[in-house]
């Protein structure tokens, strides 16, 4: 084979490799399979399970989205906590918490983001709207009156954007959320994948801006959490998880003003701080909400 032929399928195995891979992990980024993990999310059937009667809601989004989701009431009260759910999770995540909380009086509406009603994830680029469409259907159509936020990984993400921008949230508990969406895929890519930042991340990230019509480099919790305050926020993090390292925590924290909690628990997988610690956990997101809503 003559030189310049080499150095022609040289460059074409280069460019193969400069746009599969920013295309597949693109992919995976918008297009999470959505399953249930027992061993991860131990619930994955209805309220039902846990002993919790429940309505089986439709909650439409402005640009048109119906997010199939349950509503769990609680007798003489006024008071309702939105679970949202992570990225390839679903509206069953925050079952875990759901019989404490609803004992300690709560009504509760775990909600099915945008990924789960035919559209793609955005990791909090547009969930946000979702999880103001969810606060619209509890103040509207249930006449709640004082609503929280509990947010799991990308839904903790999503959670910290949204209340940022909807004063009508009173407090908000994020659960293993991470302080910057590029990166936590960043971080994630070299782990799972081994593919360094440069050059292929910065591809990625043109990638999924393109096909997400977004600017994914905006998704930065971390700018906004300060933002937030007098509200309370509440931050929980396994101190080894394998997913969203615990750094991402320390900067949401450091970057939120008071009044704030952190909890980091010994733990080592992502988003199962419940399972390692059931009733340690539970009993600290129902004294955060006792307390502020």
């Amino acid at each position: 084979m003559k030189k310049s032929h080499k150095v022609i399928l040289s460059l074409l195995l280069v460019l193969l490799i400069l746009s599969y891979i920013p295309w597949y992990f693109s992919s995976l980024v918008l297009y999470p399979s959505v399953k249930c993990n027992k061993e991860h999310h131990v619930f994955c059937e209805t309220p039902k399970e846990i002993g919790l009667d429940f309505e089986s809601v439709t909650i439409r989004t402005p640009a048109g989205l119906q997010l199939e989701s349950w509503y769990m009431p609680a007798a003489n009260s006024k008071k309702g906590i939105i679970f949202v759910h992570g990225h390839g999770g679903s509206k069953n995540e925050g079952l875990r918490f759901a019989p404490s909380l609803h004992k300690a009086g709560f009504n509760l509406l775990a909600i099915s983001l945008r990924r789960n009603a035919g559209s793609f994830a955005s990791m909090g680029y547009y969930e946000p709207e979702d999880v103001f469409a969810s606060i619209d259907f509890l103040l509207n159509e249930k006449k709640l009156e004082s609503i929280g936020l509990f947010g799991f990984s990308m839904g903790a993400a999503t959670s910290i954007l949204t209340m940022e921008k909807d004063q009508r949230v009173k407090a908000g508990l994020f659960s293993s959320g991470y302080a910057s969406a590029m990166d936590v895929m960043s971080q994630s890519a070299k782990r799972d994948f081994g593919i360094p930042y440069y050059p292929l991340i910065p591809i990625v990230q043109i990638v999924l801006n393109l096909r997400g019509n977004m600017k994914i480099e905006t998704v930065v919790p971390e700018d906004k959490i300060g933002n937030i305050s007098p509200r309370p926020i509440s931050i929980f993090h396994c101190d080894k998880d394998d997913y969203v390292d615990e750094s991402h925590a320390e900067r949401l924290f450091q970057a939120a003003n008071e009044p704030k909690e952190k909890w980091i628990p010994v733990c080592s997988r992502h988003e199962q701080i419940w399972n390692y610690n059931k009733e340690e956990s539970e009993k600290r997101a129902v004294s955060f909400f006792k307390k502020y809503l």
